[in-house]
């Protein structure tokens, strides 16, 4: 990895991008996203481990298809055709919408800002701070909504 810092103070991994992913955001899509194909994108970033909740896609692109919530921290953002995905966990900051994190000890899902400059809205209002989910609340990421469906919790967990 070669640390590079580009002239506005980002710091970023030279030997991955041939210019700041921060400064040049059509870098981000290609590296980011797990798959980009619209048939598979909703399935794409499916946790290493069990299933904690979904995510519905209950209109816009890949409307019908679910995406998997894990245990932990599951970076939400957009695919090439606008499609919801999961992203893997070393996605670049700039294309994280959001994050749902399953905390196992608490039993408990939360929804937090993410680091892009497109924002998530939950129930119709930006998330800038963390929000608890319970179960049916619906997300809007790009021109797609979301249900959020819990799992765990209510008496279950792994």
């Amino acid at each position: 990895m070669k640390l590079t810092k580009c002239d506005q103070g980002h710091f970023f991994d030279a030997d991955k991008y041939p210019a700041c992913p921060y400064c040049n955001t059509d870098l981000q899509t290609e590296s980011a996203i797990v798959r980009t194909n619209e048939a598979t994108a909703a399935e794409a970033g499916t946790p290493g481990g069990p299933v904690t909740g979904w995510l519905v896609v209950l209109d816009g692109p890949a409307r019908g298809r679910d995406l998997r919530l894990g245990i932990g921290r599951s970076f939400l953002g957009l695919d090439g055709t606008g499609a919801p995905v999961t992203l893997q966990a070393d996605a670049p900051l700039g294309v994280r919408q959001a994050v749902v994190v399953y905390d196992d000890q608490t039993d408990a899902f939360t929804l937090l800002p993410g680091s892009s400059q497109e924002l998530c809205y939950l129930a119709g209002q930006a998330v800038l701070q963390p929000q608890p989910l319970t179960g049916g609340e619906e997300l809007k990421l790009g021109s797609a909504t979301l249900r959020f469906v819990p799992f765990c919790g209510g008496g279950f967990r792994w």
